[in-house]
């Protein structure tokens, strides 16, 4: 295809300036959810399978399509529509969460969800494909645009990642097309994108670690604004902590200076997160103390294998 460079010409002069003679919005609010959602940007949440992303998302949602504060901590800066994706429960199942989150908050007008399972719906979920070596968008994109367009989202969900990228996560040329396509979305229709994206086994052996390895090419975490590791914590039988960490965030935000470094832990009950002091204080100390016996057990493990090595000699 041949490009009209008169025309790139004309555009690429409309968007450069001389020194900071710029007529541009100097209020600008880079912000939706700070400091978790910066405005026209992707972010990454992530953490273990089954740890409970879904849950944080579709809580997080709601908070930003109603205007109410996430956890009385973070303040929406513009609220509006949120568009959910899930590739992954059926109509049937998803329902059962939203009918969860609805005990806590009112009739949400400006939540609108899709499941790639329903009936009805006979497309690919994937978003982008590889044809004899060339990379390119699907119909499913193309569709993805067009409701974009029309409904105007401030925030589009798409759970998971996996399941709407459709080339190798691995390499790094095929996810720098695939965030670029997203990109693109970003910029034609402000708005921002949530990726769910599930840790590899890796990260299932470190899970002690707060930050957890990432799996597929670091094109995915590079190129996004934010990325958020997301923990489910036992800290006894029976009883768990959620933990959100901001691992990267490319905006500055006072808010983001206040958090505890370690991470926020959360209570998560009947589908909603909550954060109190107190209990957030006893699942900090006890996730210390499980991570220092944890330690003297496998250095103790460690040491009786030493003796076992040099008995079998």
């Amino acid at each position: 295809m041949l490009l009209d460079l008169d025309q790139l010409e004309e555009k690429l002069e409309k968007a450069s300036f001389v020194d900071n003679e710029a007529s541009i919005d100097r209020n600008y609010d880079p912000w939706i959810l700070e400091p978790l959602v910066p405005y026209q940007s992707v972010v990454i949440l992530d953490g273990l399978g089954g740890s409970g992303k879904s849950w944080f998302a579709i809580d997080l949602a709601y908070a930003i399509s109603l205007g109410q504060p996430f956890l009385n901590i973070f303040p929406v800066k513009r609220q509006g529509i949120v568009m959910y994706f899930t590739a992954e429960e059926t109509p049937e199942i998803f329902v059962k969460r939203l009918d969860a989150i609805r005990k806590h908050y009112p009739a949400n007008k400006n939540f609108i969800w899709t499941s790639m399972l329903h009936e009805d719906l006979d497309i690919v979920s994937s978003l982008c494909e590889e044809d004899m070596g060339r990379l390119r968008v699907t119909p499913m994109f193309q569709l993805l645009e067009r409701r974009i367009s029309k409904i105007k989202p401030i925030l589009v969900i798409l759970d998971s990642l996996i399941n709407f990228y459709g080339l190798d996560e691995n390499l790094s040329k095929e996810a720098r097309f695939f965030m670029e396509a997203l990109r693109s979305l970003t910029r034609k229709y402000k708005a921002s994108f949530v990726l769910l994206h599930h840790q590899n086994k890796e990260g299932m052996r470190t899970q002690s670690d707060d930050v957890i390895s990432f799996r597929g090419s670091g094109v995915f975490r590079e190129q996004a604004r934010a990325r958020l590791v997301y923990k489910n914590v036992k800290l006894e039988e029976g009883m768990f902590a959620k933990k959100i960490i901001i691992e990267k965030s490319n905006y500055y935000s006072k808010l983001k200076e206040t958090l505890p470094e370690e991470g926020l832990y959360l209570r998560f009950r009947e589908g909603k997160h909550e954060y109190d002091k107190d209990f957030a204080d006893y699942a900090k100390e006890k996730e210390e103390e499980n991570k220092t016996k944890g330690k003297k057990k496998e250095k103790k493990n460690n040491k009786n294998n030493g003796k076992t090595a040099r008995a079998d000699l």
